[in-house]
């Protein structure tokens, strides 16, 4: 059974937050959140990735308060396994990159140093991506 946990943070309009993955360290965007004559909104953060939701969930912000639980919707489950948990484990989430000019960059910098013309479309740079275990999860 999978869950979509919607993570708010109250009080602000966004915020940019760590989080260790592993060794990996993990940025996440809280958005969304509004401050006016209607109300206070909070920034909020959905996923449905038990990797992301157990670092929130073990974070010290999310501990003392900081970092709330909002909406939680469960998923239908779509045959997940094991074996795909422990892909994500073995891959580089690159969640900094938002479309394909930023991943092409991610690419061609240290330490995977691919040259242009590998990247030259967006199914070329999921696949170089792919190869090396590099994932965008913020960009489709």
């Amino acid at each position: 059974m999978r869950k979509r946990i919607t993570y708010e943070i109250h009080g602000q309009i966004e915020r940019n937050s760590y989080f260790r993955i592993g060794k990996a360290l993990v940025r996440i965007e809280f958005t969304g959140g509004a401050i006016n004559s209607t109300g206070v909104y909070p920034a909020q953060y959905s996923t449905d990735n038990p990797l992301f939701q157990r670092a929130i969930e073990n974070s010290d912000a999310f501990r003392c308060g900081e970092i709330k639980r909002g909406k939680v919707d469960v998923l239908e489950d779509d045959s997940a396994t094991t074996d795909d948990v422990a892909d994500v484990v073995k891959c580089t989430l690159a969640t900094e990159v938002t479309n394909m000019q930023q991943a092409r960059a991610y690419l061609m910098a240290e330490p995977y140093n691919c040259s242009l013309s590998q990247l030259q479309n967006k199914n070329s740079i999921k696949s170089v991506a792919k190869a090396n275990s590099v994932s965008f999860p913020n960009w489709l």
